[in-house]
């Protein structure tokens, strides 16, 4: 009777491991959008200008959603409540030098270039290459406004970018329920298109980042297109 009753309850088990997953939770990495809008909108500026930037986004999202088997990528209309999107860095590179690409450019002079006035949206820390943010969430919009007041001449670039860890840590930061009969869904990235308009065009001066850097040096050049902003201050 005992050898029954294990062989049962193997049976069971074995009929529970089996149990498919379902084809939809394959879909489980998504990217999204958080237009951005820099303004005003100058290639030039001088010493003392404040440059905005500002973000009031729905949080209905037109997500591109990555099958985490095969890698195949769809696209997907998901409506995401008061997330805490993170980790989020407004960072402003100067350009020094041409012989290098974006990544090869000197860091860690955001505080002696800038000085930032926090309107909108929450900073969570101020680092050498610009502030770390969080989203503030109200009336179905996630919104964020911060302004850098110029104080030194020179090239630059806005190049934004997101971190879905910390160091050390495990890839946990954005987990997100889209799918409830899914187990593990995860936002992998943020895209920032700037300036974007209706055309389908991008005002984000990249004639000037062709003017003073060499772009046959850069791995990503679309997103520099169109999801930072070059521009000079004289």
């Amino acid at each position: 009777m005992k050898n029954l009753i294990l062989i049962s309850l193997g049976l069971i088990l074995m009929s529970l491991s089996c149990k498919k997953r379902p084809e939809n939770c394959n879909w489980s990495h998504f990217t999204f959008e958080h237009p951005v809008s820099v303004f005003p909108i100058k290639e030039s500026y001088s010493v003392g200008d404040t440059i905005w930037f500002e973000m009031n986004f729905s949080d209905v999202f037109n997500a591109t959603v990555k099958n985490n088997y095969n890698g195949d990528l769809r696209s997907e209309t998901i409506k995401l409540k008061n997330f805490d999107f993170h980790r989020n860095f407004l960072r402003i590179i100067n350009l020094t030098d041409s012989s290098r690409n974006i990544n090869g450019q000197q860091t860690g002079t955001w505080d002696s270039n800038f000085d930032a006035i926090y309107k909108v949206g929450a900073l969570l820390q101020e680092l050498p290459d610009g502030p770390e943010y969080r989203l503030i969430y109200s009336d179905d919009y996630y919104h964020l406004k911060f302004g850098m007041v110029i104080k030194n001449k020179g090239n630059y670039i806005y190049y934004p970018i997101f971190k879905n860890y910390y160091p050390n840590a495990q890839n946990s930061l954005n987990a997100v329920e889209i799918r409830p009969e899914c187990d593990v869904e995860q936002i992998e990235d943020i895209r920032f298109p700037v300036n974007r308009q209706s055309d389908g065009t991008y005002k984000s001066n990249y004639h000037l980042f062709e003017k003073y850097m060499n772009p046959a040096l850069e791995n990503d050049i679309e997103r520099i297109k169109k999801e930072c902003f070059t521009f000079v201050v004289k």
